[in-house]
């Protein structure tokens, strides 16, 4: 649970929770097979906005909100109830969630995301860059 406070007066404004899959408890080739996703370089980033501004070239910046959470999960995958989360009965400990969605904190998640990522661009008509697997043009 992160706290947001008030600037000045250092209190409390309120509470963002963010449901986390312990990922160090995951297994390989149990629960996850491959983990890989690449990042892109900055000196890639600094020269494709050099190239912008020398040919005056429309730019755009997004900022994904709730990023990993937009990604299907890859293969069933189930998590104990987080501390807090009351069951109605006394069997607590047969209680489990089963996700649908990528959740922060598994060692998969960067991949997953990419890879949903990367199906949406090339879906709405963009073409990735045999150079570098992070650009993408339209």
């Amino acid at each position: 649970m992160k706290r947001k406070r008030d600037i000045k007066t250092k209190q409390i404004t309120k509470y963002k929770p963010r449901l986390n899959v312990h990922g160090g408890q995951q297994q390989y080739r149990i629960h996850y097979f491959d983990t890989y996703a690449p990042v892109v370089t900055w000196t890639l980033v600094r020269l494709i906005l050099v190239v912008a501004i020398l040919d005056a070239w429309a730019t755009r910046q997004v900022d994904f909100v709730m990023t990993y959470a937009q990604a299907d999960i890859e293969f069933d995958l189930y998590m104990n109830l987080p501390k807090g989360v009351q069951v109605s009965d006394r069997s607590r400990g047969t209680h489990v969630l089963k996700l649908l969605k990528n959740v922060y904190g598994q060692k998969q998640a960067d991949r997953v995301w990419y890879n949903h990522l990367k199906d949406r661009l090339v879906k709405i008509g963009f073409t990735q860059s045999a150079i570098d697997e992070c650009v993408f043009y339209h």
